[in-house]
């Protein structure tokens, strides 16, 4: 069924002046962020919402309010060298980012949505960590790209057009933030669903075997972020 256009119409009102801004200084994260937040309530978003829920595996996440454990940043490197714990460990260290804790009462948690909202965040940063995306603004426009794929959240969607605007307003990036999308697009197309991962029940295999069974290994291959993988 296709949206109420009034609705939609008010939402899209609300967002020209965030749109307008990313095109300018696409590396504003606080713009990026209430970008995000006002597509929340959108009928897409909706939409993107009832069609991630009905996908079997992350449905079975949003029934049991999946939350394994997840180890502190100074514990994740005594995790084997190599594994999933230890270069998240790294990685996290080398950007001087931390975890965000988990949230109290998950378990109880009565709104689907709302944990789902919280799953995404929590698990931004390996999302970085198993695709190479690094975290500057070509790898964040790639997992842009991921999420518009793989979510159908219209944030990464509208966030994707502010970045494709800003290149004829700002000097060229390396890669090309056109060619970080089209990675983004493609990895998140080839690539199991990231959502759907239990990655607290592998802290400690190789992330070379969890790239292998998320079934990118080859597409990492031919990254143009390969000088600056997160998990090398």
């Amino acid at each position: 069924m296709a949206p109420d256009s009034e609705r939609l119409r008010a939402h899209l009102a609300g967002m020209v002046d965030v749109l307008e801004r990313l095109s300018e200084h696409p590396d504003d994260v606080p713009g990026a962020i209430e970008l995000l937040n006002l597509t929340y309530e959108t009928p897409y978003a909706e939409a993107a919402r009832a069609r991630l829920k009905a996908e079997p595996a992350v449905a079975a996440l949003v029934r049991e309010r999946y939350w394994g454990p997840w180890p502190a940043v100074d514990e994740l490197a005594h995790y084997p060298q190599g594994s999933l714990a230890e270069c998240l460990g790294r990685h996290l260290m080398a950007e001087g980012l931390d975890l965000l804790p988990a949230p109290e009462g998950i378990a109880h948690l009565a709104d689907d949505d709302q944990y789902l909202q919280l799953r995404i965040r929590a698990t931004h940063d390996l999302w970085h960590l198993v695709t190479g995306c690094p975290t500057d603004l070509a790898g964040d426009v790639a997992i842009n790209g991921i999420g518009a794929r793989q979510l159908y959240h219209p944030g990464a969607a509208l966030l994707i057009c502010a970045d494709l605007l800003s290149r004829a307003l700002n000097p060229p990036t390396t890669p090309d933030l056109a060619e970080a999308i089209a990675y983004g697009l493609r990895l998140g197309g080839r690539c199991a669903p990231l959502l759907a991962q239990r990655w607290e029940e592998g802290w400690g295999e190789p992330l070379a075997a969890w790239r292998d069974r998320l079934g990118i290994s080859a597409v990492l291959a031919e990254s143009p972020f390969l000088s600056r993988d997160p998990g090398a």
